[in-house]
């Protein structure tokens, strides 16, 4: 896979907790959905 292309996709799916400020990477399927911050159990909103 073109490293490019690769770091587009992480960036992609890498969303930051509002309440703790931590970056994770959530999976392709949720992207447009909120999931749970897995640091602090907050929601972590969808990127816009």
């Amino acid at each position: 896979m073109n490293p490019i292309v690769a770091m587009f996709a992480v960036f992609y799916r890498k969303r930051t907790c509002p309440k703790c400020k931590r970056d994770q990477v959530v999976p392709a399927s949720k992207r447009l959905e909120s999931v749970h911050c897995k640091f602090c159990g907050a929601d972590v909103p969808p990127r816009k």
